[in-house]
């Protein structure tokens, strides 16, 4: 039992001076028992000595191993910089206003002063518990916080807010849908950059894509044809005329076959929903799509118009 106390003792005090001494609190408890290699939880008691300038903002003053021999099991207490339950409360509850009084020799001064100092101690240990507990609390959330994209995919609390900006039925996967999630906090920097946005649908969707801008022409215009209107009434412009605001070309570039016309759909409606995020409504988005894979005729083997190119 003593050489295991001393070695448990070593390795968490050359712990708390690595590095790691610099933690916050709830993250070097983490990472202690991660070097421990056992849960912690149950053994852990926390001792808040007060906020303190002089030790330059560090959480952590100090790790202690204690054995109880009562139960013959031992206990990590972590020594923190923070104020506890103790100071939160007001002085007066735990100690009297003033220590001496003018009749006081010096010697009696001290002793009040230590008789002080021991009471501190005393109260202090007795909110432990209450401390330990706060303390257990925060390492909990801060376990959900360093956790939370680890199984992005699967995380309930990434779901819900992720749906947040999505309404109606979506065309991505779950997976799509956390990937363009990350890009929409940042949505201005990607807004009408169709180089960017280029490589945020080959992260999302994993496909190559070419955007361009194009001329928006309209041949449907509510004038008649020349000698078939009224001067002043419904004559204007007729042909084609081309609109001030361009349209977006996107153009899917596959690999490989297309294996059927329902992946092609959805393909070029999750293009077409990702774009909504990064273009100008008003603008037309059109789809295209190319096939660079090896698409020779084969007797027996290939459809013509389906997996085959003349």
């Amino acid at each position: 039992m003593g050489s295991s106390l001393s070695t448990r003792h070593e390795y968490t005090e050359n712990f708390c001076n690595s590095e790691a001494g610099k933690l916050i609190a709830e993250v070097f408890f983490r990472e202690l028992q991660f070097i421990s290699g056992e849960s912690l939880a149950n053994k852990v008691v926390v001792r808040n000595h007060g906020m303190n300038s002089r030790v330059k903002s560090q959480d952590v003053l100090g790790v202690q191993t204690e054995n109880l021999s009562e139960s013959f099991n031992d206990r990590i207490v972590l020594h923190l910089a923070r104020n506890g339950l103790y100071h939160q409360l007001p002085e007066f509850l735990f100690h009297p206003i003033s220590l001496s009084s003018p009749d006081m020799s010096n010697n009696e001064i001290v002793a009040a002063i230590r008789a002080n100092r021991k009471k501190e101690e005393k109260t202090i240990r007795f909110f432990s518990p209450f401390d330990t507990e706060i303390f257990k609390d925060g390492v909990r959330i801060f376990g959900r916080s360093l956790n939370l994209f680890n199984n992005p995919y699967t995380d309930n609390i990434l779901q819900k807010v992720s749906s947040l900006f999505y309404t109606g039925s979506v065309p991505l996967t779950q997976e799509e849908k956390y990937r363009l999630f990350l890009f929409l906090y940042r949505s201005d920097r990607f807004k009408e950059d169709l180089p960017t946005l280029e490589k945020v649908i080959y992260v999302i969707l994993h496909i190559h894509i070419a955007l361009k801008y194009k001329y928006h022409r309209t041949k449907d215009l509510p004038y008649g044809a020349l000698g078939e209107c009224w001067l002043g009434r419904d004559a204007g412009l007729s042909g084609t005329i081309i609109s001030e605001l361009d349209d977006v070309e996107a153009k899917l570039c596959f690999e490989k076959n297309i294996e059927n016309e329902t992946f092609l759909k959805e393909k070029i409606a999750a293009v077409r929903f990702i774009l909504s995020f990064f273009i100008l409504s008003s603008r037309h988005i059109d789809v295209i799509y190319t096939v660079s894979s090896n698409t020779e005729f084969i007797l027996n083997r290939n459809y013509l118009g389906y997996d085959t190119n003349l």
